[in-house]
């Protein structure tokens, strides 16, 4: 992998980065400290801006060596950004919901969300599984709509609300319209 090359040699990279938050891939460039597995996917932990962030590879479309040093901060390294980063993942939610899950899914679930998702193991039944699944923002419920009614959401409101909206409008844009 050429990437590991480019870390190795300590340089700043230009990388091409397609947020879900974003309408389009933006350009950013980063000084990174290396590469970091959590729950099964890969994550370039990088400073932007003297700012730590993890980006997921497979959303980096395109990258570049810069002929410049990275400018990493002192006393700072890839253990130390990315437990930062998990620790301030794990304590900065703005939403949990409380769900069920078919036991048809959780698996599935369990993939997709990491350590997101929360198992209930004292409310698991025949046919589902409760959960808890931690969101930094309410629109990032989105994610829950590939599971259509393989999922119940009890809670909280506001997060069911939104994903009924976004099941609506998703309904509405494929409406077929009668023939002229």
């Amino acid at each position: 992998m050429r990437l590991i090359g480019a870390l190795r040699r300590g340089r700043r990279l230009r990388i091409v980065y397609g947020s879900p938050r974003e309408s389009c891939p933006r350009e950013l460039v980063v000084d990174p400290y290396g590469l970091f597995a959590k729950a099964g996917t890969w994550y370039l932990v990088a400073d932007r801006d003297r700012l730590p962030r993890m980006y997921r590879l497979e959303r980096i479309t395109t990258w570049e060596e810069v002929d410049q040093p990275r400018r990493i901060r002192e006393c700072q390294t890839l253990a130390t950004v990315a437990a930062a980063l998990i620790d301030q993942w794990d304590h900065n939610h703005a939403i949990e919901v409380s769900a069920t899950i078919d036991q048809s899914q959780i698996e599935r679930a369990q993939r997709i969300f990491g350590l997101r998702l929360i198992r209930d193991d004292h409310e698991e039944s025949a046919t589902g599984h409760k959960v808890t699944i931690r969101f930094l923002h309410l629109e990032d419920v989105r994610a829950l709509l590939p599971f259509g009614s393989a999922i119940t959401v009890h809670g909280p409101t506001e997060a069911g609300a939104h994903l009924r909206d976004l099941a609506t409008d998703l309904a509405h844009h494929y409406v077929v319209s009668p023939a002229s």
